[in-house]
C-alpha cells in the first residue's frame, strides 16, 4: 500500500487510515478484531474521538493496540462538551485529554484534534450563536483558549501534532486560514460526486499542514443501492440524483464495487496524505486496503468520474 508524508512533520502514512465512528457496530470484540485487521494490512493510522461510539472507540483502539505500541499514528480529538464555557477552559479541555489517554492507554497521542472545529463554540464566548460559524462574525481563531491549550499540551509532550477537524467545507477553510496547526481533517466533502474538500486542500498543502479526509462513503456510497435512486432521501436533489445514477452505471460497468471504486478514484487524486475509513468490521477495512493497493482507477474511469463531481 502506498504511503505519502504526513504533512512536513517527518512522518509518513499510508494512504488508508482507520476511523473509529462505527468500530461498535455489532460489537466490541469485531471492533478490536477490525484494529488488528489493520495492523495485519500493515495500516499505519488510527482515528478516533471521544464522540465515536459514545467514547468506546477509543477503548476498543486502546485494547486493539495494546500488544503494538508503535510503527503507527494514533489520533484523537477534544470536544463535544454539553457546557459551552467548557470549549474556552484549559482545565476542562485537559481533563477530557487524561480520559482519552486512560481510554486509550497511553500516556500521549501523536495527533491531538479539536473536533468540529467549524463550530462557534471553539472560537467565541457569544453564546447565542449556536452550530456552525456565524458568516458575519469576527473571530480570533489562532489565539482561541482551545488552541492555545492544545500547544501547551504539544509543549508538555501530551501530543506530537495538533490539528483541526471539521465537516464543512466553508467553515473549515475559514479557520484553517487563521490557524497554525499540523493537521487538518475533513470529512463528508470529497468522494465519488463531492469535491468542496478541494478549495481546502491545497491551503493545507501551502501552509506545510498533513491534508486527511474521511466519510468518502457517508453519503450512500458504500453500496450500490437501487432503492435510493427509487426513493430518493430529501437530501437528494434532483441533480445529484442524476449523478448518482451515472456512478451507480460506471460501477457495474467497471466490474468493481461502489467501495473499491471509491477508494481507487480517490487514491488518484494528490490532494491529501490519508483518507480515513470508518469500517465497521476487518472486512470492510481489508476491501479498502486492497482497492488501494491496486492503485489509481484507469484514466478513462477516472475522468468519466470526474466529470460528475460538485462543489
Amino acid at each position: 500500500m502506498e504511503t505519502r508524508p504526513y504533512g512536513t512533520t517527518g512522518e509518513k502514512t499510508t494512504i488508508i487510515g482507520l476511523g473509529g465512528a462505527y468500530l461498535t457496530a455489532s460489537s466490541f470484540a469485531d471492533g478490536v478484531a477490525t484494529v488488528h485487521k489493520a495492523l495485519d494490512l500493515g495500516v499505519t493510522y488510527f482515528d478516533t474521538s471521544p464522540m465515536y461510539c459514545s467514547g468506546v472507540s477509543q477503548a476498543v483502539l486502546g485494547e486493539g493496540l495494546k500488544d503494538k505500541k508503535d510503527g503507527y499514528l494514533l489520533a484523537t480529538k477534544l470536544g463535544y462538551f454539553a457546557n459551552p464555557s467548557r470549549y474556552h477552559s484549559p482545565a476542562a479541555l485537559t481533563t477530557q485529554l487524561e480520559e482519552n489517554l486512560r481510554l486509550l492507554r497511553r500516556d500521549h497521542v501523536d495527533t491531538l484534534q479539536l473536533h468540529e472545529a467549524d463550530s462557534h463554540h471553539w472560537w467565541s464566548t457569544d453564546t447565542a450563536v449556536k452550530g456552525r460559524l456565524n458568516p458575519d462574525a469576527e473571530y480570533n481563531f489562532n489565539d482561541a483558549p482551545a488552541l492555545q491549550t492544545l500547544r501547551q499540551l504539544q509543549t508538555e509532550g501530551r501530543c506530537r501534532f495538533i490539528g483541526i477537524s471539521g465537516n464543512t467545507a466553508v467553515n473549515m477553510t475559514r479557520v484553517l486560514e487563521h490557524v497554525d496547526v499540523d493537521t487538518f481533517l475533513l470529512a463528508f466533502n470529497y468522494d465519488l460526486i463531492r469535491r468542496g474538500a478541494r478549495k481546502a486542500l491545497p491551503i493545507a498543502r501551502e501552509k506545510d499542514c498533513v491534508g486527511m479526509i474521511g466519510a468518502i462513503f457517508a453519503s450512500s456510497l458504500a453500496v450500490a443501492n437501487p432503492d435510493l435512486l427509487n426513493a430518493p432521501p430529501n437530501w437528494m436533489t434532483p441533480e445529484l440524483l442524476e449523478r448518482y445514477k451515472k456512478i451507480f452505471v460506471l460501477q457495474a460497468e467497471s466490474g468493481m464495487s461502489l467501495a473499491t471504486l471509491g477508494v481507487r478514484y480517490m487514491v488518484g487524486q494528490g490532494e491529501m496524505d490519508t483518507i480515513i475509513i470508518g469500517a465497521r468490521n476487518p472486512e470492510e477495512i481489508e476491501e479498502c486496503v486492497r482497492a488501494a493497493e491496486q492503485g489509481p482507477l484507469p484514466v478513462d474511469l477516472a475522468q468519466q468520474i470526474e466529470l460528475l463531481g460538485v462543489e
